[in-house]
């Protein structure tokens, strides 16, 4: 009958040596991207593993299929999981845990924890960036 104890608290003890903690774990090494297809078809939300330095493009890029096209000093997001801008019409826009980013999606940091949501709305500033009108 001694036996029994000592072998269920060795097992007891194994089992709680080699649990993985849960505070602080895997979530916070993780951004979550959102995107927003508006009415063309239904969101999607992907988790990306955060092991090194990301901005909010290359996030969106490792979430889903990315076109983009440059424009100057400006990196423009074309088109994700083939739902295309129209310009003058229809864009992509992302918002980093809910609030807008004053930076380009190619040059705004993000970090551990972070929401990313990407929505397609109405296009509000391609007219504003190089002058020319739809």
């Amino acid at each position: 009958m001694k036996n029994i104890y000592i072998s269920l608290v060795l097992v007891l003890l194994v089992s709680f040596a080699s649990a993985k903690p849960t505070m602080g774990g895997a979530k916070n090494k993780q951004v979550t991207v959102e995107i927003n297809f508006g009415d063309v078809k239904d969101m999607k939300t992907v988790t990306i593993d955060c092991g090194k330095k990301l901005t909010a493009l290359e996030a969106l890029q490792l979430a889903a299929d990315v076109e983009t096209h440059p424009l100057g000093q400006y990196i423009f997001v074309t088109a994700i999981d083939k739902v295309i801008s129209t310009r003058g019409n229809m864009a992509w826009y992302y918002k980093i845990n809910g609030e807008n980013s004053t930076k380009l999606a190619m040059s705004q940091a993000v970090k551990a924890g972070d929401v990313i949501t990407w929505r397609y709305v109405k296009d509000v500033c391609s007219c504003t960036v190089d002058g020319k009108k739809k």
